[in-house]
């Protein structure tokens, strides 16, 4: 059976995978501003057009992983309260340091953003040169 990784350790992969393909995106598509120059093409403005949209896209989602991931565990926080009065009801769960329950709701919040960075790094790389 496969050990489960520490929610810091899966934060730091998602931190470094971030790191590696943000500045190779950026880097591609400011020279992909810069050589479309004045006049940009239709290639051009709809990846334009897709870095924005992907950007807000990624915002909604991270906020909504965060607001999924709190709600979860104050249900959670809820149910170890009530089992205090009511254990015939409620199954006494055990939650995560206040560190762990930190460290998940950012990845949460990471993890769309580098989901999209990586893929686009992926896409980018692939795509041959304008000249």
């Amino acid at each position: 059976m496969p050990r489960k990784r520490s929610p810091a350790r899966v934060l730091g992969t998602q931190l470094i995978d971030l790191g590696a393909a943000a500045p190779s995106v950026v880097s591609q598509r400011l020279l992909q501003m810069a050589t479309a120059g004045a006049t940009p093409s239709a290639r051009d403005r709809r990846e334009f057009t897709r870095m924005s949209s992907e950007k807000v896209s990624a915002a909604w989602e991270s906020w909504g992983a965060m607001a999924g991931y709190a709600m979860r565990l104050n249900t959670a926080a809820t149910q170890t309260a009530l089992a205090f009065w009511m254990p015939w009801a409620f199954a006494a769960k055990p939650l995560p340091s206040a560190e762990d329950a930190l460290i998940s709701m950012a990845t949460a919040g990471v993890q769309p953003y580098r989901r999209i960075a990586v893929a686009n790094h992926r896409r980018l790389s692939k795509r041959a040169p304008r000249r």
